[in-house]
């Protein structure tokens, strides 16, 4: 056995340092994305932004979709990896899985009788669950069994987007046409609590958004690897609230000048942004962002970018603090607890 695990240790190590590595050197925007704006009000955008993710580079998703910036300003533009690296939760079970099943083939090579029954229940049932959990883990998300709008809930319809690669401006619902809108404010399960208390809102979901790889994972998205960031995605009823007032909220219950920071929670998977589905939802963001600066001392690192492909998260964490108990009622003034 012991042989055994200093012949993983270093994979174990290697795979650790990776995580960590891209994790925290990720490169993402910062003061660009004040740039970004001041472009947008000289007219340079969002005329030429386009609310459809550009690829390049195989699978990679150009989060800045001005041709300037593509051209010009590599430092404007996110990147997630292309690909999907294990978890370091994936890293374990496996780890677990190969050692604990090492020992089991061990186990019955032995001769002692009473010894082998003892390892093998302790092998095999470490073995097994090991990878039992690592199925669970890898298992894609069934985007058709998410809650669906009879539920307030949008994560059904956001997965049949995602999976055609639509962006909606719009969505008809009852006979009547409500607006999309997308934003990123940390924790997803208090930023969705914020929004499903609004009146005007009619369905909300949370997911992941503006990364690099297609069907993300809880998991995946945690790593920091993938260049998603936990978001919400919603239909609204414009004629009820307004876009400005959902902009104003976000920056409300956000600090617009941390970057990768919300409240406790830090990385890029919890950076903030606010994700337009037109130009004019693009031009009522800039205007209220350059007026909130003016009360600011440190530049606003908010990132104002079009919508991409928004994939929807597990079921779990739909509705996630409205199920634990807290209030969803609208203009309720109940305390978000983000963690229930």
């Amino acid at each position: 056995f012991e042989t055994k695990f200093k012949m993983f240790m270093p994979v174990v190590i290697f795979s650790l340092v990776l995580n960590l590595s891209i994790a925290f050197h990720m490169p993402r925007v910062s003061v660009n994305s004040v740039q970004h704006r001041v472009e947008i009000l000289r007219g340079k955008s969002p005329q030429n932004l386009a609310c459809t993710p550009k690829r390049s580079l195989g699978n990679f998703v150009l989060l800045m979709a001005s041709k300037d910036d593509e051209k010009t300003n590599n430092n404007s533009i996110s990147k997630g990896l292309p690909f999907s690296i294990p978890s370091l939760t994936q890293i374990l079970y496996v780890w677990l899985s190969v050692t604990s099943g090492v020992r089991l083939v061990n186990s019955l090579l032995a001769a002692n009788s009473a010894v082998i029954s003892a390892k093998l229940a302790i092998d095999g049932v470490v073995c097994v669950g090991a990878l039992f959990l690592l199925f669970r883990t890898s298992k894609k998300i069934d985007y058709d069994s998410l809650e669906d709008i009879d539920q307030k809930s949008l994560a059904c319809q956001a997965g049949k987007w995602a999976l055609e690669e639509e962006i909606p401006v719009t969505f008809e619902y009852n006979d009547k046409n409500y607006e999309v809108a997308t934003f990123a404010g940390g924790c997803f399960w208090g930023t969705e609590l914020h929004y499903q208390r609004i009146p005007g809102v009619v369905a909300t979901c949370v997911g992941y958004t503006q990364g690099s790889i297609d069907m993300p994972k809880y998991e995946q998205v945690c790593s920091g690897t993938t260049g998603h960031t936990e978001g919400i995605q919603m239909i609204y009823d414009p004629a009820v609230c307004s876009y400005s007032r959902l902009v104003t909220r976000l920056l409300d219950i956000i600090n617009p000048t941390l970057l990768n920071r919300v409240g406790n929670d830090s990385g890029t998977q919890y950076r903030h942004g606010i994700y337009t589905h037109s130009k004019e939802q693009a031009e009522t963001a800039t205007e209220i962002i350059d007026q909130r600066q003016k009360s600011l001392s440190d530049p606003i690192v908010t990132e104002l970018f079009p919508a991409t492909v928004f994939w929807p998260a597990e079921n779990y964490h739909q509705r996630y603090l409205e199920k634990g108990g807290q209030s969803a009622d609208k203009d309720s003034e109940e305390t978000v607890r983000c963690y229930g």
